[in-house]
């Protein structure tokens, strides 16, 4: 018999009297497990309680951004739609991976709120009305209305 079939039955052996001993089997035997219990401490009458600290809620973090505003684009200045096929889209945030609110058409006046993004990857976004929302729109689009 090899040393690996040693291994094997002194490990199936072994597992054999963990599962029997658990079955109630070995101590039926004269093998018992050995229960150690620990004397429970009276406690000291001079040491005082230490409170438990109670979880207040977090305040909720307010972030307010100032915009500046950017001389190029006034504020409730009008500016014409141009060097777009059709129409512009106009999105929920200064971005084209934001939600399109609606549609500005080639040729038409929108009016700018002063609200300006600068993004070093994305360009020049402004922020604009038009009769029915507010939204913002890559500002290369855009020309001054006469």
């Amino acid at each position: 018999m090899g040393v690996r079939a040693i291994v094997c039955c002194v490990v199936v052996a072994a597992l054999a009297i963990v599962g029997l001993s658990l079955a109630g089997v070995v101590s039926s035997w004269g093998f018992d497990w050995v229960t150690i219990e620990s004397e429970e401490s009276t406690p000291d009458p001079t040491a005082t309680e230490t409170p438990t600290p109670t979880e207040e809620p977090m305040p909720e973090t307010v972030v307010t951004v100032e915009l500046e505003i950017d001389d190029r684009y006034p504020p409730d200045s009008q500016w014409q739609v141009f060097d777009v096929p059709s129409a512009l889209n106009i999105r929920a945030g200064p971005a084209t991976g934001h939600q399109i609110l609606g549609t500005a058409n080639l040729g038409s006046t929108v009016t700018l709120t002063g609200q300006v993004v600068e993004s070093p990857t994305s360009g020049t976004w402004v922020q604009i009305r038009t009769n029915n929302q507010t939204g913002w729109v890559f500002a290369a689009y855009l020309t001054p209305a006469t």
